[in-house]
């Protein structure tokens, strides 16, 4: 989807975590390895971007995915059956798309455990997808964003 917005767009971020690796996709037109993820629809909340951009993006389904959430959240009441819950994200932030864009992103990001390792490059989103080990992140630390590089890391150390 294109911008919707001149300055700012919610966006969906997933940090996919299989054993000791974790899932970046090499962005075409940032040409930089980022987290999976893209703009929340006019029609979309936020799980449903979640659940959709991953598939698009990774091949990876719903089936074989867990979001990580807090042991301690609240309990969800709705006796009405009109509200739903969703999940809280590890980070909320806001970034330009790209260094020195005007245009940002308000980003939910969040972070799943998957069962499979078995992924599908989507060519028209990337040009590659990787699982990335504590020690290929360090190898290409240079050549990430420093905040992916951190979350990343931050992610495999505690999730």
């Amino acid at each position: 989807m294109a911008h919707v917005h001149e300055l700012y767009d919610f966006t969906i971020g997933a940090f996919i975590v299989f054993e000791d690796k974790v899932l970046l996709m090499h962005h075409k037109k940032l040409s930089s390895w980022i987290q999976p993820g893209g703009h929340i629809e006019l029609d979309e909340d936020p799980e449903t971007t979640l659940w959709r951009e991953i598939e698009e993006e990774t091949g990876l389904s719903k089936e074989h995915l867990t979001i990580w959430q807090p042991e301690d959240r609240m309990p969800f009441f709705d006796e009405t059956g009109e509200h739903k819950r969703l999940p809280i994200p590890f980070d909320f932030n806001v970034h330009p798309y790209g260094p020195g864009a005007k245009h940002k992103h308000i980003d939910l990001c969040y972070v799943l455990h998957s069962d499979t390792d078995k992924i599908k490059q989507n060519a028209d989103e990337s040009s590659g997808l990787k699982w990335f080990s504590k020690e290929d992140l360090n190898d290409a630390k240079d050549s990430l964003w420093p905040d992916i590089y951190k979350r990343a890391m931050f992610i495999l150390n505690v999730a």
